[in-house]
């Protein structure tokens, strides 16, 4: 479902919990809301414990820095996080196999910025907002290929990809030309597939 949807969190954490069991943790789900995540991790976490998958989050008190040494050291771990992660997180090779973006990283409209830009300019949103977004996605995908070699999966979980005319502005930014749109059954068995190689 899309975001603004009663059923978008319980189906997001899901979906979660099949992507992390198909890939066999390393994973990165990038949020844009502490709330959300926190919300899935409570329910996800002790899914994946089960399976003796490990999975952190980047809560409040929790170090930046301690929680990317820990990912970068273990090659199994998964980790929820937050706007810190988006961008200049280097993990090469196989410690990171899969990125998350549950929902498009639009700037609140509610944001002192877009705000005044929106007050002065009726074409704001698509002037401004849009095009940061599609940078923002852009960046966290780029936290998946760091090398020539390394290669993974981004899944990006929100709808609005396909049913908003904007979608195709994040699609035609991705570097990959490989690009499924697809049910969550079907990337869950790709994935699966591409891990029981």
């Amino acid at each position: 479902p899309e975001p603004n949807d009663a059923r978008y969190l319980p189906e997001l954490q899901k979906l979660l919990v099949a992507l992390h069991r198909a890939q066999h943790g390393s994973m990165l789900t990038l949020f844009t809301n502490r709330r959300e995540m926190e919300s899935c991790f409570e329910e996800v976490q002790p899914e994946l414990k089960q399976d003796d998958l490990r999975l952190v989050c980047q809560k409040w008190g929790v170090s930046v820095k301690g929680l990317r040494d820990d990912f970068l050291a273990d090659e199994h771990l998964s980790l929820f996080a937050l706007k810190s992660f988006w961008e200049g997180f280097d993990a090469p090779g196989a410690t990171l196999k899969g990125v998350v973006i549950p929902k498009l990283p639009f700037a609140k409209p509610t944001d002192p910025l877009s705000c005044e830009r929106s007050a002065r300019d009726d074409q704001a949103w698509r002037r401004y907002v849009l095009p940061a977004a599609v940078l923002e996605v852009k960046q966290a995908a780029g936290r998946l290929i760091r090398k020539a070699d390394d290669e993974g999966v981004l899944v990006l979980a929100d709808k609005r990809l396909v049913t908003k005319g904007y979608g195709k502005s994040f699609l035609k930014s991705l570097p990959s030309r490989n690009i499924k749109i697809c049910s969550m059954d079907e990337i869950v068995e790709d994935i699966s597939a591409r891990c029981n190689r």
